[in-house]
């Protein structure tokens, strides 16, 4: 089936329509930079990997409820998690149950290594909100689903096949110390200053380092 199902493709396969054609500038006035200059905005918007929905998927709203039935009509390839396992606030804007979308996928990162799986940064989406999860996908090897919260509870609505699921990124896991403090202020100076000597591209010229998925 590898063959119907969109497979996972790094995250900058799947840059948004309305980032591609936003100019950097508003008007062309160096005065008003867009979201296009900002390069940590770019950096989320193509980390790691994409997994998109692998088949259309039919959603009805139905009063603290929903339905939803993938095209193949399989009950396998949705699932709910029930209202019991949610916290109370939760419900109250979210409704009753949270949704679980199927992923056909196996992933398996090296010794070491486990993946964040978050909704697609960046992107507006106004449907559902994919809840985020960690899994030590090295050692780890089996399905992992996604379950989400329905937000868009007026209408009908259809997801596409191919439109963007989850966002996974990979980590190496390591253990951090966080330390608080004034000893980096001289170091801020300096990048501070830095800074203040170039009009755009400040950060992307000067301290950014390029990233690569493939």
């Amino acid at each position: 089936m590898s063959e119907v199902w969109p497979h996972p493709k790094p995250a900058n396969r799947f840059i948004p329509d309305e980032y591609k054609k936003l100019k950097r500038f508003k008007d062309d006035n160096m005065h008003d930079p867009t979201v296009k200059t900002c390069v940590p905005f770019l950096d989320s918007l193509t980390m790691g990997y994409i997994i998109p929905f692998d088949q259309d998927y039919l959603v009805d709203p139905v009063e603290n409820d929903f339905s939803v039935v993938p095209a193949s009509k399989e009950q396998n390839d949705f699932g709910y998690h029930n209202k019991a396992q949610l916290p109370e606030e939760w419900r109250k804007t979210a409704g009753e149950n949270a949704g679980k979308f199927s992923n056909k996928w196996l992933i398996k990162t090296p010794p070491g290594y486990s993946c964040l799986f978050i909704k697609p940064m960046n992107r507006l989406e106004d449907r559902f909100d994919i809840i985020a999860g960690v899994v030590d996908t090295d050692t780890y090897i089996n399905i992992i689903n996604f379950p989400f919260l329905l937000k868009k509870r007026d209408k009908q609505f259809l997801i596409k096949k191919g439109e963007p699921m989850v966002q996974v990124i990979p980590y190496k896991r390591e253990s951090w110390k966080m330390w608080s403090g004034f000893y980096l202020e001289k170091a801020h100076s300096k990048v501070f200053s830095l800074l203040n000597t170039k009009w755009v591209d400040k950060y992307k010229t000067m301290f950014w380092s390029k990233k690569s998925y493939k």
